[in-house]
């Protein structure tokens, strides 16, 4: 084994110096791979040096614990320059540590025995060799995982080869600590794999040739990595100091060590679970390791999505998104009022009195909406103006901080209410700007949500506006009828024939009115379509229209023409379509329906020589629904109700008018061919 060690670490020193070679033949001046180099000579010195002490065995074990800090802090060095400047704070820490553990180990502790095992005492510098080891994973993991994804490529066989080298000694190192002596096996095997790992390094570099990456590390990739290896390092100290309790403790060693393993793992969970613990790390972080406190990116995505989150309502949502901010565990959120006072909205975890109301009016608030003013509530007022201080039922609130204006449009809609945060922190120019733009950003969202809530109350009117102005058509129509007979009716309420058709008309009346009615109860079944013989519709439709001048000259098909329709439906379309005609032309006009046959389509024309419309005037406003020219006479739906039912049926409606001479309405819809000897005229006959 002796011999196998000392081959073992020859190797590397001589693989490690070829790669040294041909980096050096390749170097062009760059300071990272002049560091590189270095690192890798260091590691020639290392593994040569190694060698000698497996040969002599006579070199004191902290003479080999400071091979290993100089040949870590030689590689830190390195992958601090490669990181820039995302990862300061952790190279700093790392540089410390290996500085500081090369000090000690200027002090010999013990002799290397002359044993195939290298057995030793629990030390200082052991432990610091196994921190430098866990923190070299850890810059490799953060320079891997911030670099650019188009730069991995470049970077993975760095990556790996000293992965796999850092995670090697994290074993043989715990190993150590573990049984208080090197594994001989592991110890042997550590040369040659380190030289295997040397063409790694050589293709890495030859990959990079300005080793120049763009890396950006994450605050949160940060808070959790240092969050590992503070564990980490507990869970070491608390193994060491398990031992010496069983080792010094008698009888009572092995239960005072389970006690101590349960109470450490207690704590542990305690911390991971405290949020407080969590925010003192995070202020410990952003205050040493980043040179601004907070991560916009990040601050601004978690903003977005808590306000498009689902679950809970958008102004809970709104404090909640306020307060993760500043870290905040509650808040609480006013909104003005219709009576221009604001009152509060939500709270979260921040209890606000009931029924309390405060002026817009008050002087705070005018600062607030014309210098987006944030008030920390536990400084003076602001310019020293007790005018402008907070109002005091802000103040008095439970752990009130903060006061955050929400403007919007120079316009301030509400303010929100944080309370302190769970570590105690500074407020400065930093926090100020976020909060403001965030500010904006819930304001926006706040307006909209309320746009959105009074949109939908117009469109709920408007629907009901809708539903009266149909009902007003119909029962206008109705009322016309029933205005004609009455008209009439002393004339010729002696004539039978008379009484007949009013009879007729008034039991027409009644069906169409209790269908009114069945329509706004829910109870109507739905019109259905049916093959319905086209001239028996229009001979209901002019029956309607009869009472109305001038009379329309009918130009009937030369076929038998059949749809499919509601044939009450379409007969009011039509009888819609001839009023209009009727009215344009006035009673000495003269109006004039055909019907005729295009190829799969039946035609039907009504035209009439009134003042006739122009073309933008059919394009804008002739079937705008609720636009009409008749005055209180009309409900401005007729000719929208027409053309939609037409459309409903597969058919098209086409207007030409040319002013101060007529229009023509040109209705189109498609042919239905008849079934058996069924005809429409009679069914239409015993409706009316």
């Amino acid at each position: 084994m002796h011999l196998i060690v000392i081959t073992s670490y020859l190797t590397a020193a001589a693989a490690f110096l070829a790669g040294m070679a041909l980096l050096g033949v390749g170097w062009r001046g760059q300071r990272t791979g002049a560091l590189l180099i270095l690192a890798t000579m260091v590691s020639v010195l290392w593994s040569t040096f190694l060698a000698y002490v497996e040969w002599q065995h006579t070199v004191a074990i902290s003479w080999i614990l400071m091979a290993e800090i100089l040949r870590y802090g030689a590689w830190l060095v390195f992958l601090s320059a490669l990181s820039g400047a995302g990862l300061r704070g952790l190279r700093v820490a790392a540089n410390a540590i290996w500085i500081m553990l090369a000090l000690y180990c200027l002090w010999p502790l013990t002799g290397l025995p002359q044993t195939t095992a290298l057995t030793f005492s629990v030390n200082v510098p052991l432990v610091g060799v196994l921190v430098l080891a866990l923190t070299g994973v850890v810059f490799l993991e953060q320079i891997y995982r911030n670099v650019q994804p188009e730069q991995r490529w470049a970077l993975k066989f760095l990556v790996i080869a000293l992965g796999l080298s850092f995670a090697y000694d994290i074993f043989l190192y715990s190993y150590a600590m573990l049984y208080w002596q090197f594994n001989i096996s592991v110890w042997a095997a550590r040369g040659f794999i380190d030289a295997l790992l040397v063409p790694l390094l050589v293709v890495a570099a030859a990959r990079n040739p300005q080793w120049s990456l763009e890396v950006g590390v994450s605050r949160r990739a940060v808070f959790y990595s240092t969050s590992l290896l503070v564990i980490a390092f507990y869970i070491i100290a608390t193994s060491i100091g398990g031992y010496y309790v069983r080792l010094y403790g008698g009888d009572w060693g092995r239960v005072a060590e389970i006690t101590l393993a349960c109470f450490a793992l207690l704590v542990v969970l305690l911390i991971t679970f405290s949020g407080q613990a969590r925010s003192h790390l995070r202020v410990f972080l952003n205050k040493n390791f980043f040179s601004f406190r907070h991560d916009y990116r990040e601050e601004w995505l978690r903003l977005s999505a808590t306000l498009s989150a689902s679950g809970t309502e958008l102004p809970q949502r709104a404090v909640h998104a306020m307060a993760q901010i500043m870290d905040s565990p509650g808040g609480a959120l006013f909104m003005r009022s219709d009576a221009d006072e604001f009152v509060p909205e939500a709270c979260w975890n921040m209890p606000t009195p009931v029924g309390l109301k405060l002026p817009s009016c008050l002087p705070a608030f005018g600062i607030m909406r014309s210098h987006r003013w944030i008030y920390d509530l536990s400084e003076p007022p602001p310019l020293g103006d007790e005018q402008l201080r907070a109002p005091a039922e802000l103040i008095a609130l439970t752990r009130a901080w903060l006061l955050v204006p929400l403007v919007l449009e120079d316009r301030l809609i509400g303010f929100v209410v944080l309370a302190h945060a769970r570590a105690r922190r500074a407020f400065d120019w930093e926090d100020i700007d976020l909060l403001r733009a965030a500010g904006i950003q819930v304001a926006g969202a706040l307006a909209q949500a309320a746009d959105a809530l009074r949109l939908a109350e117009a469109r709920q009117f408007e629907g009901f506006n809708q539903l009266t102005a149909f009902l007003m058509h119909d029962l206008k129509n109705l009322a016309a009828q029933q205005s004609l007979l009455l008209q009439n009716a002393d004339r010729h309420k002696h004539n039978p024939a008379f009484v007949d058709d009013m009879l007729t008309t008034v039991a027409n009346s009644v069906h169409r009115i209790s269908r009114l009615l069945e329509q706004l109860r829910g109870d109507a079944a739905p019109a259905t379509h049916s093959r319905v013989q086209l001239a028996a519709v229009i001979h209901k439709a002019l029956d309607e229209c009869s009472s109305q001048l001038p009379q329309p000259d009918y130009q009937p098909a030369v076929e038998d023409l059949w749809v499919r329709a509601n044939a009450e439906q379409l007969a009011t379309v039509l009888g819609h379509v001839i009023r209009n005609a009727q009215d344009a032309a006035q009673a000495h006009g003269h109006v004039t329906l055909r019907v005729k046959r295009e190829s799969a389509h039946a035609s039907i024309e009504i035209e009439d020589d009134g003042a006739g419309m122009d073309e933008d005037f059919i394009r804008n406003r002739l079937f705008k629904p609720f636009f009409t020219t008749k005055a209180s006479r009309g409900m401005g739906i007729g000719a929208y109700q027409a053309r939609e039912y037409v459309h409903s049926l597969g058919g098209a409606m086409r207007v030409n008018s040319t002013p101060s001479q007529g229009t023509v309405f040109a209705i189109q819809l498609p042919l239905a061919e008849p079934v058996g000897d069924e005809t429409t005229a009679g069914r239409l006959r015993a409706a009316s």
